[in-house]
């Protein structure tokens, strides 16, 4: 049977238990002592008389009645206060027996010492789980190399072959942050021409609405506006704890990172009837876009590795503009603050058109007319040039960001004449990557809902490198990676000691797609995604807020709080979303390094006030105590002896070593026995033979005889100079009836 208690705290409960058995623990010794008088036989031994003495005089009848034996009724300050402190101790330990645990709660969960243990892989069941190719150890790493012919690929001599040739393997398998760590999430086994797993891709669940750090199958994905990406972590835990611990790995980080810059025009429109535009008609509104145009032609900084992304979006916005500018006959001159230039929704524009407007919609650089050099400037880089670490995947595009009202009305409300602005902003993006310390927190071994992830942001510094290759862009994707620090001068590749290296151009950057058996190229084909013009028209998942209303506020609220980093955080989140949808890692640890956790209590210690009271008496005792058995003051044959003689066995039949102690001097002598014969009147004169007599101060017979000096003299009494145990037995046998 089991009782069950609401609003009551464990200290609370035993405070409770505490006082009950504290309560019983006094009463019934009280009660025990009345059964006792009740039954108290008129006739017994002296040693049983010194029994039952001790047993009525520690109770607290004593105190209650105000007996001559209460507390008080001693000669000499010493005795007078180690009587009083004796009662006193024992109301203590009551009071602390009581409001001690009051002070006790559960205290914070902390870490133990690290030590190795088993790591186990606990799978996962959300929908993105539900939506992976299961026996993810069945793919099959490969690499197609050729624009329109075969070419072979670094390492191999065959262009039809799409193995990996044994030395990249070795080299990019030398560390677990590599290109060997992920999958494809969802494949296609090979066929005999082409021997490697074809990705496809799909979309399971959305996180864009999220704004945290989490775990997903097979990956570590943070959500959050500031930095997003996702990390590489086949979820596995310690199972070999109680409640759970603490432990890192470092973990390959896959970060997307975009610029953009306010092109300085908007989009402006009416809505009337519906959510469309009325009519067909649309302006282009000048607010420094073209009167404030530069002269100057932009450039950026050819520096490798150390890439400036907001030049690249510079570079495209201000080429972007020169263009538009062109297209609508303005000129510099011409225009001004608030200068409007109506367009029409017809074939002479091949990119913006009012299907674009009233959601978050890609545009190419050159939206009033078709100009790819402008995307080639802002990248960086033609397919042409030569693959290597210097030349990094760079996307470029401009955006419509998320529809405004210009009329001072809330842009939740679609109301008929409402007028609507949407600012173009251009921007570059491209990916990172790095190796990161993550910290995991578990409280269970089995259940990964309350796992908790924080991650350093800085990376750990170490030696990347990609594949030295003599082949163009557009022939080859480099393969990628953290590798062993043996082969940071090793002459098939390209190294640089860094805490991130940002991914080279290649194939896929040319032909936004899955590369068959390449899952290390598939940021190329998520930047795709993200400045494809069918963005606000995706088939997977509407990102461009149009009929995701939840999405669209989000997004709003992004460029709300900062126009120009809230559309470089759009991009970066719709990334990060792509690939947590397409990518899983692979690679598990045996072993873990683990804190275990460890429960704690806390105590308050505003309740330990009478156990401190109850120390103070304690302590000096103790200390007083050991001085005197130490120094042989006192000693265990002398208070053997005190116990004995001032027993009232022995005074009553006149064995005990004390003595009244004549007025005016003399030889102390023993008081005249009672025999068993005598009439012996019990009651006491002060009660006058009731119960309220136990409220007087003191009784008579305390403030008469038994003020009579007694000394407890042991030289004269009759153990010391015969025999304690013969002296013992002789009286008893002369006083005892059944002896």
């Amino acid at each position: 049977m089991t009782l069950i208690v609401t609003r009551i705290t464990v200290a609370e409960a035993a405070t409770i238990i505490n006082a009950f058995i504290t309560f019983v623990s006094f009463t019934i010794a009280l009660f025990l002592v009345v059964l006792l008088v009740k039954f108290l036989p008129t006739t017994t031994t002296a040693v049983a008389w010194s029994s039952i003495s001790r047993t009525l005089h520690s109770s607290l009848w004593p105190t209650v009645l105000r007996t001559d034996s209460r507390t008080g009724q001693t000669e000499g300050v010493v005795v007078s206060i180690l009587s009083r402190l004796g009662t006193l101790t024992t109301i203590l330990v009551a009071v602390a027996g009581v409001i001690l645990p009051l002070g006790l709660s559960e205290g914070p969960i902390v870490d133990g010492s690290f030590r190795p243990l088993k790591g186990t892989y606990i799978p996962d069941n959300s929908p993105l789980a539900l939506s992976t190719t299961p026996y993810q150890d069945s793919f099959v790493y490969g690499r197609q190399c050729g624009y329109l012919l075969p070419v072979s690929c670094p390492g191999n001599d065959d262009p039809d072959s799409t193995s990996i040739a044994p030395s990249i393997l070795e080299i990019f398998n030398s560390t677990p942050h590599g290109p060997f760590s992920m999958n494809f999430r969802r494949f296609y086994p090979g066929d005999e021409k082409k021997n490697c797993s074809d990705g496809f891709e799909a979309s399971a669940e959305t996180f864009v609405l999220r704004n945290d750090i989490f775990f997903a199958d097979g990956l570590i994905v943070d959500m959050t506006a500031e930095q997003p990406g996702i990390g590489l972590w086949n979820q596995t835990v310690p199972t070999e704890v109680e409640i759970g611990g603490t432990w890192s790995q470092d973990i390959l980080w896959i970060e997307p990172e975009t610029e953009c810059v306010d092109t300085n025009l908007t989009v402006d429109y009416f809505l009337f009837d519906t959510l469309q535009p009325g009519f067909d008609e649309f302006n282009i509104t000048d607010h420094g876009g073209f009167y404030n145009l530069t002269r100057e032609p932009p450039s950026f900084d050819y520096d490798g590795q150390n890439i400036n992304l907001r030049q690249h979006a510079y570079k495209g916005a201000v080429y972007s503009n020169e263009f538009a500018m062109l297209f609508l006959n303005a000129t510099r001159n011409s225009s001004s603050e608030g200068t409007t230039y109506p367009l029409r929704d017809d074939l002479d524009m091949p990119g913006l058109s009012r299907s674009d407007l009233q959601k978050i919609s890609v545009l190419p650089l050159s939206y009033l007319n078709d100009t790819e050099s402008i995307d080639i400037s802002c990248r960086g880089f033609e397919n042409a040039d030569t693959a290597n670490i210097t030349n990094v995947h760079v996307h470029c595009g401009s955006f419509l960001g998320p529809p405004v009202r210009t009329d001072g009305g809330d842009s939740r409300m679609f109301d008929r004449g409402s007028k609507w602005a949407q600012a173009i902003h251009a921007c570059s993006s491209t990916t990172r990557v790095s190796v990161q310390t993550v910290t995991f927190s578990s409280n269970s071994s089995t259940d990964m809902q309350g796992l908790q992830i924080n991650r350093d942001k800085s990376g750990l510094n170490v030696l990347w490198a990609t594949e030295k290759a003599d082949l163009n862009i557009r022939d080859v994707d480099l393969f990628w990676g953290r590798v062993d620090d043996r082969y940071e001068n090793h002459s098939s590749l390209w190294t640089t000691r860094s805490n991130r290296l940002y991914l080279p151009a290649g194939l896929s950057s040319s032909f936004p797609a899955l590369a068959a058996g390449m899952p290390a190229a598939a940021h190329t084909q998520a930047w795709g995604r993200v400045y494809d013009a069918g963005f606000g028209n995706d088939e997977l998942q509407d990102y461009s807020g149009q009929s995701d209303y939840a999405i669209r506020a989000k997004l709003q609220n992004l460029v709300g709080l900062d126009p120009i980093r809230g559309n470089s955080q759009i991009r970066n989140l719709v990334f990060t979303d792509i690939m947590a949808n397409n990518i899983i890692g692979t690679r598990t640890n045996d072993t873990l390094m683990v804190a275990e956790h460890l429960k704690t209590l806390s105590y308050d210690f505003k309740y330990a006030i009478p156990g401190f009271l109850l120390l103070a008496i304690w302590i000096p005792s103790f200390l007083l105590s050991t001085l005197f058995f130490f120094t042989r003051s006192v000693t265990f044959t002398h208070m053997k002896q005190v116990f004995n003689h001032i027993s009232v066995g022995r005074v009553v039949v006149g064995t005990s070593a004390l003595r009244v102690q004549p007025q005016g001097g003399g030889t102390p002598y023993m008081p005249v026995l009672h025999n068993n014969h005598s009439n012996v009147d019990m009651r006491d004169s002060s009660s006058g033979g009731g119960l309220s007599g136990h409220r007087r101060n003191k009784s008579e017979w305390a403030g008469t005889v038994g003020k009579t000096p007694v000394i407890l003299d042991f030289n004269n009494s009759p153990s010391s100079t015969r025999n304690v145990m013969e002296e013992d037995i002789k009286l008893m046998g002369i006083y005892s009836p059944h002896v």
